[in-house]
């Protein structure tokens, strides 16, 4: 039976999650609450009008527990007392417990999102890779067309580096092999509008259009519907990514040669 990725993304998220402190810890605390609550009320029920109803211990239990202690509800009986002297110290440190995990939890994910080994959340986005200078100049010109367009994208670059220090900050940046499945899904390829794909930095133009053409491949197995645009070195494989899927294909050479015999006729049209 073939599962669809996205299922599978939720189910890791659930047992990411069912294996974490944080559900542990609440688990506790809602053990620590009811059960208390329970305990208060059989107790003080038919001998303390402030527990005259299941919700009203509950909520004497959350005060007590949070250090609230409003006072509105209080135990009369001695046992309940005894049992209430019980219920703060463990709610208190089940509390605490609770929230040590929860700023645990949050500074790994700003931790692990800023080294770019997160997975995104976004759709909808355009995810850049290849060279980081020729994804820096595209990210920069994209970003420029934004603010002149009032247009507002989610960009997201994919690289196998450190995150480049020039990457502007509202570009998100996920570290990983682009031609890893696992790493493209982490960059929401899946779910991507748009997809570009540049050149490498290879000493051998014909090597780094092969990774082009290998990655536009990956890409459109893993979506369909994404708009792929993809720059290669070498005019003659320009068909070989269109054929492998590529909606939109830029050749250097060929588009310098052409806006080179275009100048002839409309004189500034380069520098537009």
């Amino acid at each position: 039976m073939v599962i669809p990725i996205t299922v599978l993304r939720i189910l890791r998220r659930v047992r990411r999650i069912a294996r974490s402190l944080i559900f542990y810890s609440l688990i506790l605390f809602l053990v620590v609450l009811f059960v208390g609550a329970l305990i208060m009320y059989l107790i003080e029920h038919g001998k303390n009008p402030g527990f005259n109803n299941y919700f009203n211990a509950v909520w004497f239990v959350v005060e007590t527990i949070t250090t609230v202690g409003y006072g509105d509800i209080v135990p009369n009986t001695y046992l309940g007392k005894l049992a209430d002297m019980v219920i703060m110290p463990v709610g208190i440190a089940v509390i605490s417990l609770l929230t040590a995990s929860i700023a645990t939890e949050l500074t790994n994910i700003a931790i692990t999102r800023s080294m770019g080994h997160h997975m995104t959340s976004k759709g909808g986005h355009v995810i850049i890779i290849g060279d980081v200078d020729r994804a820096l100049r595209v990210i920069n010109v994209i970003i420029e067309l934004m603010r002149a367009r009032g247009k507002i994208i989610d960009i997201l670059y994919i690289g196998s580096g450190e995150r480049p220090p020039s990457l502007p900050t509202d570009v998100e940046f996920i570290r990983g092999d682009p031609f890893n499945t696992k790493d493209l899904l982490r960059a929401g390829v899946d779910r991507a509008s748009t997809v570009v794909v540049l050149p490498f930095n290879d000493a051998d133009a014909k090597a780094a259009d092969a990774k082009v053409v290998l990655l536009i491949m990956s890409i459109r197995k893993l979506n369909s519907n994404t708009y792929i645009i993809a720059e290669v070195l070498n005019e003659s494989d320009r068909e070989y990514a269109l054929r492998a899927g590529a909606n939109s294909v830029i050749s250097l050479g060929s588009f310098t040669t052409v806006l080179m015999a275009n100048e002839v006729f409309n004189h500034g049209l380069s520098s537009a």
